[in-house]
């Protein structure tokens, strides 16, 4: 996998879960802080997830065989 990649997906993940984290200390209740982090961290997921289609007639089976 690119290492880049790697790097964006932590981010999402870790921007996701700063914003639950931080959100409150500003006096944002903590369930919409939570609802805004997870949201957050699902749209940044789907849209790093563009463009990657898998192309499955180059797959095989454990046993050699084509699916």
């Amino acid at each position: 996998m690119n290492n880049n990649h790697m790097w964006l997906m932590a981010l999402a993940c870790g921007g996701a879960f700063l914003l639950i984290l931080v959100l409150p200390l500003f006096g944002l209740a903590r369930n919409w802080s939570t609802g805004i982090g997870i949201f957050a961290m699902v749209v940044l997921h789907l849209w790093m997830m563009k463009g990657h289609s898998h192309n499955h007639s180059n797959h095989t089976t454990e046993k050699g065989g084509e699916i």
